[in-house]
């Protein structure tokens, strides 16, 4: 059976593209070298939207963040989670013919090569790719676990080898989360990297990192970048769990954070022991304390939904610009 193709069409400059059936958009014009603006590849920050000029497509994830009823009305999609019913007629705010420097997005073969179990539920995985992977320190990976079904993970180590580390936990109950735990060693799956916007910014300026649950993955990767690098800027680093063997790679970061000259590491717990001598509560308790100091900070955040927006709400409440906060939010 010929899998049927449709043609898309750039109003902006008359460009086209192939997309094969049931395809994405936005993927289909990366591998043509057609690169349009994406950030999250996952429809939740909107960069991608495009408005359809002519011809019809249907939304993959009936959900997407980015999406409202206003866009529906105005014809506007987001390409991450689109494909064509038809040929089609299309206006994004901007196109290149080649990536931007932070987001060589390519298709890969992943080959799962270990599972290291790092706490109750939480593991880390190693991937074998078939060339280097590359990407920046804090992005992650869209990890195609079976057909159709598609999740993001984090790296947490440096770029610049074919091996990529990923840190996970699973959830009872989510297809992806589980899919990935089932996955036997030796076996393959197709892997999209590199996503998202929190990677390291040059400057002056003092750095946070602040890491829930899994969230440490990112954080570390952004750790190491600091360690590696000689970076002499000042570095918090405030990690919160649950429980205190949720609270994995502890000693590997806290390692790392020893080598900077002027790191600092600060730790909360929902549910801390005897033992603890960190902040007993939320990651928002640990950060209490030093919120003034950090309005003049750049703060790179990745956690769980919750985690992710009480942070925000607090740091924007003690004056840290929009701007200088980058985070990564999943769920």
């Amino acid at each position: 059976m010929t899998m049927r193709t449709y043609r898309v069409t750039l109003a902006n400059t008359g460009e086209t593209f192939e997309v094969g059936e049931g395809d994405r958009i936005l993927a289909a014009a990366r591998r043509a070298g057609v690169w349009l603006p994406f950030e999250c590849g996952w429809g939740s920050c909107g960069t991608c939207k495009v408005t359809v000029v002519e011809g019809e497509a249907d939304l993959l994830f009936a959900e997407a963040p980015a999406m409202d009823a206003r866009d529906a009305r105005r014809r506007r999609m987001v390409t991450c989670q689109s494909r064509p019913l038809s040929d089609l007629v299309i206006k994004p705010t901007w196109v290149s013919d080649e990536p931007r420097p932070e987001l060589p997005t390519a298709d890969h073969k992943a080959q799962l090569v270990e599972v290291e179990e790092l706490g109750l539920q939480i593991c880390r995985f190693r991937f074998q790719l078939e060339g280097e992977a590359v990407y920046r320190a804090g992005q992650y990976a869209i990890l195609e676990l079976a057909p159709k079904l598609r999740r993001c993970y984090s790296m947490s180590d440096l770029p610049g080898s074919p091996v990529v580390e990923l840190i996970a936990k699973r959830y009872e109950g989510r297809p992806g989360s589980e899919q990935l735990f089932r996955l036997p060693v030796g076996s393959s799956i197709n892997m999209e990297l590199p996503y998202g916007d929190m990677w390291l910014r040059e400057g002056l300026r003092p750095v946070v990192l602040i890491a829930g649950g899994t969230g440490v993955s990112p954080i570390l990767a952004l750790v190491r970048q600091l360690v590696e690098s000689g970076d002499q800027r000042p570095v918090r680093v405030f990690y919160g769990a649950t429980t205190q063997d949720q609270l994995v790679c502890w000693d590997e970061l806290a390692s790392l954070v020893d080598r900077l000259p002027s790191g600092r590491l600060h730790g909360a717990l929902l549910t801390g022991g005897d033992s603890w001598v960190g902040t007993t509560g939320l990651v928002t308790d640990a950060l209490t304390p030093y919120l003034e100091a950090m309005a003049d900070s750049d703060i790179y955040l990745a956690g769980p939904p919750p985690m992710v927006n009480a942070v925000r709400v607090l740091l924007r409440e003690h004056s840290v610009q929009f701007d200088r906060i980058h985070y990564d939010s999943f769920g």
